[in-house]
């Protein structure tokens, strides 16, 4: 059996015109039948088209500015974050058929798929700062002794954080969009979902308004299938 990558493209372009694929695929017919609710059909098409607007912004020399790098940034990770729960919640087999699947982009299924081991390993991450406002970089590794993203098991690295204000945020803080922490974070169960990556560092930029404030970082490992392993240790740094 050929081994299999992620199956969202790896450049903006590619996750674009695959979101636009899906948003003139899914027919009134289809939504109905896959169990799609119209809200969550419609704010898939709005995070497409935020990013597409945010993109050829941030292509352009005239209108970019490190606000629109930011914000092209975040608007990705929320389409990213949009297709995956659409593809894990709604693209089944069935109803979807094998046309359908195909038609969706995604490779055709192996009648006879090689079994996935759990990732078994632990990441460890550190935390440095590049440069430049408001950025920090996470450089991902495996623990001292042990072997780093296995073919199949310890895939790649999903990074998780969250940012904490001076003493920890207030009731209206936490339940804004952003959730910032109330405590200091044990693991990464407190932490939002920040990105998956097969990459050995990040950078991060966060919002001129975060500054001063600590970002907490956590990861673990995920094998092919996006099972999850065990947490890494916490780390933090305040966000310049």
């Amino acid at each position: 059996m050929a081994k299999t990558t992620d199956w969202l493209p790896g450049s903006r372009t590619d996750v674009l015109a695959m979101c636009a694929n899906w948003i003139s695929y899914l027919s009134k017919v289809r939504q109905t039948a896959w169990g799609i609710p119209e809200a969550e059909f419609t704010e898939l098409d709005s995070f497409c088209s935020t990013a597409t607007s945010l993109l050829q912004k941030a292509r352009d020399e005239a209108e970019r500015t490190h606000v629109i790098t930011v914000e092209c940034q975040e608007a990705f990770k929320v389409l990213s974050a949009k297709m995956r729960f659409f593809r894990d919640r709604y693209f089944k087999i069935p109803p979807l058929s094998e046309g359908d699947w195909v038609a969706l982009g995604f490779r055709q299924k192996d009648p006879h798929p090689s079994p996935v081991p759990a990732p078994d390993g632990v990441p460890v991450v550190t935390l440095s700062y590049p440069g430049g406002p408001h950025a920090i970089t996470v450089h991902l590794g495996a623990m001292m002794g042990t072997q780093d993203l296995a073919a199949e098991s310890d895939y790649g690295y999903a990074i998780y954080a969250g940012i904490m204000p001076p003493g920890g945020a207030t009731l209206e803080q936490a339940a804004s969009d952003k959730h910032y922490l109330m405590k200091i974070p044990m693991d990464g169960k407190g932490l939002q979902h920040y990105r998956f990556t097969r990459r050995g560092k990040e950078k991060f930029i966060f919002d001129a308004e975060d500054a001063g404030k600590t970002v907490y970082v956590c990861c673990r490992y995920e094998n092919r299938k996006g099972e999850a392993g065990q947490w890494g240790p916490v780390v933090s740094l305040v966000i310049p």
